[in-house]
């Protein structure tokens, strides 16, 4: 047998033992990680555990595996270094706050698996010392995201502790303003108003429908032009393309959106994820509440309305 001796650091810290073996060991059944923790083959701190213990910084895990064990579950991580600029908007030792460009996908995909925002962000963090890819129990990823031909504001987080935090802010109501600005075909013809259709995914898109999810867009105009609306939008619920979907119901989809307005549309999709604000976040995040992080690529906006 062979033993595994692992330190967790403050990255990795405040995720469920058996979360973070799946990371460690990912080409292994749970079935497999599980009966290692039953049989004593994995211990904290010297000591039997149990899959629910939440790991605290410096608690040592140790590993007890054959040497084909090793081979065959112990997978190095590798991703595709990308040095390409990107604009920061903030970054701590929490956290790196970045203005996506359009077109960028932030995630591996079937079609582009190497030229990804994840991949440009893992190296720059690995190149100032800041990511081991060998410590697999906690790769730096995006709390939320946005669509590919989308612009604007997305956060990683640098800790296990730190995604769990805001994660959760994302996914729970009046936690975090999130500011959009779009413009849209046709003229609005009341100043601010709410959306609120519930929605599903049917066929690849989202779609109104009576038994989907409770989704609800408000919205306030910032001008007018010939047969356009330049529109200031906040989420209050996170659905999937439920900007595009709640504008294409009311009449109104986005400049340059293919998918739900004109097929053929061959413009860029007016869409900028302006503005993302933490309101309720606790201690040691809180310093974070009330920090505006802001996206301002609303020029090419201004641009399809006429000015």
């Amino acid at each position: 047998m062979e033993k595994l001796t692992l330190t967790i650091s403050d990255i990795e810290a405040g995720q469920r033992l058996d979360k973070y073996l799946k990371k460690i060991m990912p080409t292994a059944p749970q079935s497999f990680i599980y009966k290692l923790i039953r049989i004593k083959d994995i211990k904290i701190n010297n000591k039997k555990t149990d899959a629910a213990y939440i790991l605290e910084e410096d608690d040592i895990v140790s590993i007890f595996l054959t040497e084909k064990q090793v081979a065959e579950f112990i997978v190095p991580y590798t991703f595709t270094k990308i040095r390409k600029p990107f604009t920061i908007i903030y970054e701590d030792e929490n956290i790196l706050v970045i203005n996506k460009d359009a077109g960028l996908l932030v995630h591996a995909s079937e079609f582009e698996n190497e030229l990804t925002l994840t991949n440009m962000v893992l190296t720059y963090l690995h190149d100032r010392g800041k990511f081991d890819p060998q410590k697999r129990g906690y790769i730096p990823s995006p709390v939320s995201r946005i669509d590919r031909d989308t612009s604007g504001v997305v956060i990683f987080s640098k800790k296990q502790s730190v995604h769990q935090a805001l994660a959760g802010a994302f996914t729970r109501e009046n936690e975090v303003i999130r500011l959009y600005r779009l413009v849209v075909y046709g003229t609005l013809k009341t100043d601010e108003g709410i959306i609120a259709l519930p929605l599903k995914r049917e066929n690849g898109q989202t779609v109104p429908a009576s038994d989907g999810q409770n989704a609800l867009t408000t919205y306030e105009v910032i001008k007018r032009g010939v047969n356009k609306t330049y529109v200031e939008v906040a989420l209050l619920t996170g659905r999937q393309h439920q900007i595009r979907a709640h504008f294409k119901a009311i009449g109104h989809p986005l400049v340059g959106d293919a998918k739900y307005g004109n097929s053929d549309e061959a413009k860029p999709l007016a869409l900028n994820a302006y503005k993302v604000v933490f309101t309720a976040l606790s201690p040691p995040l809180d310093y974070l509440n009330g920090q505006e992080f802001i996206a301002d690529n609303t020029a090419p906006l201004l641009q399809e309305l006429g000015e």
